[in-house]
């Protein structure tokens, strides 16, 4: 599998025409279709259902495209940074944030570790609960701000608890219940919307908790991929939601209202996590101004 197949593949499946994606990328289409069918060889399966009218992914593609996607931003992101250290950037720090983690904390951390190192680069991606176990991309990120109960067992890590958060439920803005105490038996009747168990099973498993511990199962009319697309759907009136409370005041606060849930304790308790052998200069720097930026925290 090389990056030029991977490549030609998102075209097809974004424009779903071979003689597109040809377009798109500037080479003879026969060189498309001889990229994806090597592709295909090499995973044993079909990426696309092909007819002389139309082209459509097979489930086999839908499965692979968020993974192909991940490989083509890893390399562009690759090549950037390599670019920007060959033209006097003085390292690199990589950090993960788990998509439910609307940490003010982390952004303290950041502004001041960019007024002292501003040559370092600071690469910050997006993560969901459904990623690989930690030691797995140990190689990819410095730091993870993640929940607590993400970290993996043993004494590989270490890590500081950044802040916790309450969940809440979520509905429109025009919904008969926003703006008032919370009824969970009128949340009965509701369908609920939420990120999809395997991106954030923890998040899935807070749910059902909750609701359980309130004698309902919930009716999830459907999954999505991200915290904004949920949220959206929410604020469109499509359902309800639960999510740490900060989440929805911080991505759309003008579509949604937050339900606090006061009867029973739902904490979430956010860490940033580090392998204990930390070998990365840069990541050393950004330790020190995590732990000073904690303390003047805590003292206020």
């Amino acid at each position: 599998m090389d990056l030029n197949q991977v490549n030609n593949f998102l075209s097809v499946a974004q424009t779903l025409s071979f003689s597109g994606a040809a377009r798109r990328n500037g080479v003879p289409q026969s060189t498309v279709s001889r990229h994806i069918s090597d592709l295909e060889s090499e995973l044993g399966v079909r990426l696309f259902y092909r007819t002389k009218r139309d082209v459509k992914l097979t489930d086999e593609g839908r499965a692979f495209l968020p993974y192909a996607k991940e490989i083509v931003d890893t390399a562009r992101k690759a090549a950037y940074v390599v670019k920007q250290l060959h033209e006097g950037a003085e390292g690199r720090l990589s950090i993960a944030v788990v998509d439910t983690c609307q940490n003010h904390l982390l952004a303290q951390c950041l502004r001041v570790f960019g007024q002292r190192y501003p040559e370092i680069l600071v690469d910050i991606t997006d993560v969901s609960d459904c990623e690989p176990e930690l030691e797995e991309r140990e190689d990819r990120f410095d730091f993870h701000f993640i929940p607590r109960d993400s970290l993996p067992e043993g004494d590989d890590f270490d890590y500081l608890v950044t802040h916790q958060e309450e969940m809440a439920v979520v509905v429109a803005k025009h919904h008969p219940l926003a703006g008032k105490p919370l009824n969970f038996s009128a949340l009965q009747s509701e369908k609920f919307i939420i990120v999809s168990e395997e991106q954030n099973p923890l998040l899935y498993l807070q749910l059902l908790e909750i609701c359980r511990a309130h004698h309902f199962s919930p009716t999830i009319r459907n999954r999505l991929e991200t915290v904004k697309s949920v949220l959206l759907a929410v604020g469109a009136g499509l359902g309800v939601t639960m999510l740490p409370s900060s989440v929805p005041q911080t991505v759309l606060p003008d579509l949604v209202s937050v339900l606090p849930i006061d009867d029973m304790d739902t904490s979430i308790t956010y860490v940033a996590a580090w392998k204990k052998e930390l070998l990365n200069p840069a990541a050393a720097l950004f330790l020190e101004v995590l732990r000073e930026t904690l303390e003047q925290s805590t003292a206020k």
